[in-house]
């Protein structure tokens, strides 16, 4: 008994020594801590808050100019050898010029004295006072700027008329001049045509023979050939009865006295020629023995190609000749009926 109770006191005293650390008395449960989850929450709040009030805004139009070539101070004459040029100028408020002229409308009160064939072109086609009403359609109910033009037609000079056509030897049986009679004197005839492409003045245009000291025809005041046209010239009787697009008609007026020359053609040959009212020579057309083209029997010599030409010849040859002509048809196909040397369609 003794040794058992050794050993039970032995063991109880062991269970109570506090000096006794070997044992583990920290109960609590060791456990990881969560990763720091601290987040920034301070949000920037500060917002933009200016806004462009500045709008962009189109330059007002102030006003319109027109202005011309060929310019002489502020008005505005021509002669009709003067094409005359129109700029139309948009004026704004920030200062800027832009030119409207393209989409400006132009028109003449009187398009006998000028004509617009372009836009912003005026082209003087005879003597007169006119009105250029010009529209700059940039705006409705604008109004428009009237600009008044005077137009003065230049007397013809060199290289401004030809000798287009002429007929020295009728035919017997032809009426030319379509009087009613043949006569070889009175059916001859001169056909003078513009070869420049403005309107001149032939008041005063004299038509000449070589052999002759006075002129066979004396245009009066107021004659005006315009580009395109033809004067024809008989010799006498009376043309009145002709008509024909774009063509005016004479009988020779001079000073023969005693005997009818009419304008004197020769048959085997001769030199027409043209004077201004000055004196000076501005065409001519010589042919037969005084030079030029061959005299033609019963029918007339044409500038080939007519008006522009160079040389004459038969008018058979010459396209699209408006002169005499034989029984057939022209160039464009109209017929035409007649006999040879016959003036016109």
């Amino acid at each position: 008994m003794p040794l058992l109770f050794l050993l039970l006191s032995a063991c109880a005293s062991e269970k109570n020594d506090p000096a006794d650390t070997g044992a583990d008395l920290d109960t609590a449960e060791d456990t990881d801590t969560p990763a720091d989850t601290d987040t920034d929450t301070d949000t920037d709040a500060d917002t933009d808050t200016d806004t462009d009030t500045d709008t962009d805004t189109a330059p007002l139009l102030d006003s319109v100019s027109v202005s011309w070539d060929p310019m002489d101070g502020k008005t505005l004459s021509l002669t009709t050898r003067q094409t005359v040029r129109f700029t139309v100028m948009a004026h704004y408020d920030d200062f800027s010029l832009v030119d409207v002229t393209a989409g400006a409308t132009f028109t003449s009160s009187d398009e006998g004295v000028l004509k617009f064939y372009a836009t912003g072109v005026g082209q003087p086609l005879g003597g007169g006072a006119t009105d250029i009403v010009v529209n700059p359609n940039l705006r409705d109910g604008e109004t428009p700027l009237v600009l008044p033009v005077t137009v003065s037609v230049v007397p013809a000079g060199p290289g401004d008329l030809a000798i287009n056509e002429l007929l020295a030897d009728p035919a017997t049986t032809a009426d030319v001049n379509g009087d009613g009679a043949f006569d070889p004197v009175d059916d001859e005839f001169v056909e003078i045509a513009n070869a420049a492409d403005v309107t001149v003045d032939v008041s005063g245009v004299t038509l000449w023979d070589v052999d002759l000291l006075v002129p066979r025809h004396t245009f009066p005041d107021g004659t005006v050939l315009r580009a395109g046209e033809a004067l024809v010239v008989f010799g006498g009787g009376d043309p009145s009865a002709l008509s024909a697009p774009f063509a005016s008609f004479f009988a020779a007026s001079n000073a023969d006295v005693g005997l009818r020359y009419g304008i004197a053609m020769n048959n085997e040959g001769d030199r027409c020629s043209l004077r201004a009212a000055t004196g000076e020579e501005i065409g001519a057309a010589p042919y037969g023995d005084e030079g030029g083209a061959d005299a033609i029997d019963d029918a007339s010599l044409v500038l080939a190609p007519e008006v522009f030409g160079a040389v004459y010849t038969h008018h058979r040859y010459a396209t699209g000749s408006v002169g005499d002509q034989s029984p057939g048809t022209f160039a464009d196909g109209t017929a035409f009926p007649g006999p040879d040397g016959r003036y016109g369609p």
